[in-house]
């Protein structure tokens, strides 16, 4: 298992709490945590744990910070199964998360598990919450996931082609997208990814709706014109192809207007924020929100697509 981690101290704690519960034997499975440069006390908290675990729990540090993408190749090229089951740090594992990936994976060999994650119940204190927690693997029926809805909260694949495939593409330095491409060129390579419906972990990083559209901004600014020029044909089975111009030899972005992107943005933010719930913040007419939503995810792309370009940190 690898965990990449930045100064989510507290998160990371509890995240390591629930996998020290987990039923599968412990002869099993072991922890490789990519501390990428931390300031938060995470490394020395770390050098304690390992004695706890008793060489089960391996830490690995790099100097620098080295962003997501190059963190989990880290951690995956340390790891020893066959199997590598990436799970971010802020992640709380049911005690038979791990003994479930196992055994659909036995069931399937050579495919790849992506499972389904939820936001805690008492974190939930709006409505994109619910949203959230129906997209991805959730929206899917059958026995097997398109690649696109690859993502590293928790999920799991076969070492041998994870390594094959060159890893995570580290040329992806800003959030969002390292772990889609990763499922289309695993997907290109033949492996076929089944759904974990059950355990469902819980996500326990909380994001108000201003955040977490900020992160896809940052998404649309410099990722996702990577993606774009890395698979071109699968931008309409991303549902993306409105935002580019497929003309010429890579795709352009349709986006030109910061103006006109940001007062749609605006507009939709607000339409959501006042949308009529019901308790526990669960929107009324749920599929028209969600294609509101929808709208305003592609216009947060939109945004980060007409920003000026600059060299992003590593998240």
């Amino acid at each position: 298992m690898v965990i990449p981690t930045r100064d989510k101290l507290p998160l990371l704690e509890r995240t390591l709490s629930a996998l020290w519960r987990q039923a599968l034997d412990a002869s099993e499975w072991d922890v490789v945590v990519v501390d990428d440069a931390s300031g938060d006390g995470t490394g020395a908290r770390l050098q304690a744990l390992r004695g706890e675990w008793g060489g089960r729990l391996a830490v690995i540090a790099p100097a620098r910070n080295v962003g997501r993408a190059a963190a989990r190749n880290l951690g995956a090229r340390a790891a020893t199964g066959e199997a590598v089951l990436f799970l971010d740090d802020d992640i709380i594992a049911p005690p038979d998360l791990l003994d479930a990936h196992l055994a659909l994976l036995s069931r399937h060999p050579g495919d790849g598990t992506i499972g389904l994650v939820r936001t805690a119940p008492d974190l939930v204190d709006a409505s994109h919450f619910h949203y959230l927690d129906t997209r991805g693997v959730a929206k899917t029926v059958g026995d097997t996931v398109p690649a696109r809805y690859l993502v590293t909260q928790n999920t799991a694949v076969p070492r041998a082609a994870f390594l094959e495939a060159g890893g995570f593409d580290e040329s992806f330095r800003a959030y969002g997208f390292e772990d889609m491409d990763l499922g289309f060129r695993l997907e290109d390579a033949g492996v076929v990814f089944r759904p974990l419906r059950s355990p469902v972990p819980e996500h326990v990083h909380h994001h108000t709706l201003a955040q977490w559209l900020a992160k896809k901004r940052e998404c649309g600014h410099g990722p996702l014109q990577h993606l774009a020029r890395r698979h071109p044909h699968r931008l309409r089975e991303m549902r993306l192809g409105v935002l580019f111009d497929h003309g010429g030899a890579a795709p352009r972005p349709r986006c030109r207007s910061r103006f006109w992107a940001g007062l749609l943005a605006g507009a939709l933010r607000r339409a959501a924020a006042a949308w009529p719930c019901r308790s526990r913040h669960r929107p009324l007419a749920f599929r028209a929100y969600a294609r509101l939503m929808d709208l305003l995810v592609l216009t947060a792309y939109c945004q980060g697509l007409t920003d000026p370009m600059s060299d992003p940190p590593c998240s």
